[in-house]
């Protein structure tokens, strides 16, 4: 059976990582999650054969790609760059066409700066383009979901760390498939983790806001102030 062309496969991607950097980091609210999202597709990229090239923003005065990163990263290039978008710099772009990969799942910080120009030159360079939207983000929220939003537009396909994965391994009962699932497993139990935490924490925020009903417009904002998403990047 002919694949649809807007699927990944594992045998013709490429994964990027942009400007990884506690920097960039630093404020984003979810930053834990970003990174750790991150990090699974670099182990699974490892395992099925994906090729993996990560970028550094001016790091003699922005700092190394983030620990976590660089660890998982092992021996992949990683190529500073001082332009935003990635496809700008001349060595990014002979590394890229080496990897001899059309379709680039890219990641990383931040959204509407790096990953949103060097998408958009990606496909002007007929790569295509996937970006897991809980694999990105920007200090500020709403600079995420308009990035979102304007690379949906333009083209690029706005996918999930998770949808990545499951392209790439393409079937069950594989060796790659048990190789990858006990990754899987271990993210499923965080996230579930971390869901009954954020439920808990939003259900002790609204029971201390309601002596203050009175005041709709302190409500509302109180309400507005929770995350929204798994990639809500609010200061």
């Amino acid at each position: 059976m002919e694949r649809s062309e807007k699927l990944l496969n594992r045998e013709n991607s490429v994964l990027v990582i942009v400007d990884v950097q506690e920097a960039f980091l630093k404020p984003v609210k979810v930053r834990d999650l970003i990174v750790e999202n991150i990090q699974l597709l670099v182990q699974v990229a490892q395992r099925l054969g994906v090729p993996v090239l990560a970028t550094t923003q001016n790091a003699e005065k922005l700092g190394a790609l983030t620990p976590e990163i660089a660890t998982a990263l092992g021996d992949a290039p990683v190529l500073d760059k001082l332009c935003f978008s990635c496809l700008a710099s001349e060595s990014f772009a002979r590394h890229l066409q080496a990897t001899g990969r059309s379709q680039v799942v890219l990641v990383g910080v931040e959204a509407h700066v790096c990953i949103m120009q060097t998408a958009l030159d990606m496909l002007k360079a007929s790569y295509a383009v996937h970006v897991p939207y809980d694999a990105v983000a920007s200090r500020l929220k709403r600079d995420w979901k308009y990035a979102l939003l304007r690379l949906a537009n333009g083209g690029v396909e706005i996918s999930t760390v998770e949808s990545v994965v499951y392209e790439w391994l393409y079937e069950a009962g594989t060796d790659s498939f048990r190789e990858v699932l006990p990754l899987l497993k271990a993210r499923e139990q965080e996230r579930q983790k971390t869901e009954e935490m954020d439920e808990a924490e939003e259900s002790e925020e609204v029971d201390a806001s309601q002596p203050e009903e009175s005041d709709e417009e302190e409500e509302g904002e109180g309400t507005e102030a929770l995350p929204t998403s798994e990639t809500d990047s609010e200061e």
